[in-house]
């Protein structure tokens, strides 16, 4: 066989085989570009978008007039001809329709209107709420993947002293006891060890839930390692005042109950009843000494109907519309404190978070490095015991999780600023 002829054989398996370590393989994502899917794929938020369409439709619904009414049929017909030989059926013909008074249809239609800025506001609200609820879960999943990496750090460097202590035991500087010691150490961080990747399996479809459920998986990437910002304290709060999720939707609640209230004051007023009729008489012939005969007849007929509006005197629909305006009012300036409440919490979480993140930063881990070396080193050299190295490998590991720990929360207090601030601030990867 030819090699050309061989290869053309074997190239549609080489291009299977190529395309199936392609899926086998995860992609890797960063936080930037899980956000960009989220906000693409995510099922909720297609849901809501459908609520801006409605809002749209709702406008359209609104602008319409009344709809015109045409009635034909018999107005008089004689049902005992003998008492009335020859006697004409009469047909007509009548177009009604209703006048609405008031501004109804304008004031409906600015309802609909700000209904629709209500939608697209609450359409962002829930974008800003997503956006944070999917940064939050993808800064999880990245805390989980370094913990499980630390604590594989941690059981692998006793697995070494374990092969450590099978060679001095065999050289008669250890017991047995000492061995198992180190033995059962271990086995202890490998139970963490599981427990640790079974949090990052968890995170991880955590991650897949805010995607479409036809996503294929991914491995986050990226380092917990975020810049580090000043914020000015009056430019959060003024920023979380005019653009916070909660005030957002309680503005357009106020603007709303507004127009329903100019609609409420519009019912009230009554529609007139406009209509206008043709009515048609076919010609009479002459019957006998007692019918005359007379031509055909056309009639135009047109009326105006007035209601008399006894159901005015109630006044609950209006009524209604005024104590939803005061109640929207009183829930506004409730928001417009508790969103300064939280802007000022959001702060201080974030100041906590900072100064805890600088303290690990300034020395701790550098120190935290020395003291696994040494401690190592001594025991190696038998100055130290087991124990003492087991409890200061503890220590040491307990430092770097709770390092990992303090970049997690500062990075988490980021994303709680640019929520209380509707999107304001963005997480920022530090080069």
């Amino acid at each position: 066989m030819r090699p050309i002829s061989i290869l053309l054989s074997i190239a549609p398996m080489l291009i299977a085989q190529e395309l199936q370590i392609q899926h086998d393989t995860p992609r890797q994502l960063s936080l930037t570009g899980f956000l960009a899917e989220v906000l693409k794929t995510n099922l909720d938020l297609a849901a809501n978008k459908f609520n801006i369409n409605i809002a749209e439709a709702e406008i359209a619904m609104a602008r319409l007039f009344s709809d015109p009414e045409i009635a034909a049929g018999i107005s008089s017909k004689e049902l005992y001809s003998p008492n009335k030989p020859e006697s004409p059926t009469e047909y007509g013909v009548e177009l009604s329709w209703t006048l609405e008074l008031g501004g109804k249809r304008s004031a409906r239609t600015e309802v609909a209107e700000v209904g629709l800025q209500k939608a697209k506001v609450e359409f962002e609200v829930f974008v800003e709420e997503l956006r944070a609820t999917a940064a939050e879960a993808f800064i999880d999943a990245l805390k989980a993947r370094k913990i499980a990496d630390e604590t594989r750090k941690i059981h692998q460097g006793f697995v070494d002293i374990v092969r450590m202590n099978e060679i001095r035991y065999s050289a008669g500087d250890i017991g047995g006891v000492e061995l198992a010691q180190s033995r059962l150490e271990a086995r202890k961080f490998e139970g963490e060890l599981i427990q640790a990747d079974a949090e990052v399996r968890i995170a991880d479809m955590a991650l897949m839930q805010l995607l479409d459920t036809s996503a294929l998986p991914f491995i986050p990437l990226g380092e917990l390692n975020f810049a580090i910002n000043p914020f000015d304290d009056e430019d959060v709060i003024s920023s979380a005042i005019a653009r916070g999720p909660e005030i957002q939707t309680a503005r357009q609640n106020l603007e709303l109950a507004n127009s329903e209230v100019k609609l409420a004051k519009a019912n009230r007023w009554i529609d007139l009843g406009l209509s206008a009729g043709v009515n048609h008489v076919p010609p009479v012939k002459p019957y006998g000494f007692d019918i005359e005969p007379a031509n055909k007849s056309n009639t135009l007929s047109a009326m105006v109907s007035i209601p008399i509006p006894f159901s005015r005197r109630n006044k609950g629909e209006l009524v209604q519309a005024e104590a939803v305006k005061s109640q929207a009012k009183l829930e506004l300036s409730s928001t417009e404190l508790k969103t300064r409440s939280e802007a000022k919490a959001a702060l201080a979480q974030y100041d906590a978070s900072l100064k805890c993140l600088k303290t690990f930063q300034e020395g701790i881990l550098q120190d935290a490095d020395k003291v696994i070396q040494a401690s190592k080193m001594s025991y190696q050299k038998g100055h130290v015991s087991l124990m003492e190295y087991v409890m200061t490998q503890q220590s040491c590991a307990e430092v770097y999780l709770a390092y990992i720990g303090a970049q997690a929360d500062y990075a988490k207090a980021l994303i709680e600023l640019d929520r209380v601030t509707g999107g304001h601030f963005r997480l920022v990867t530090r080069n």
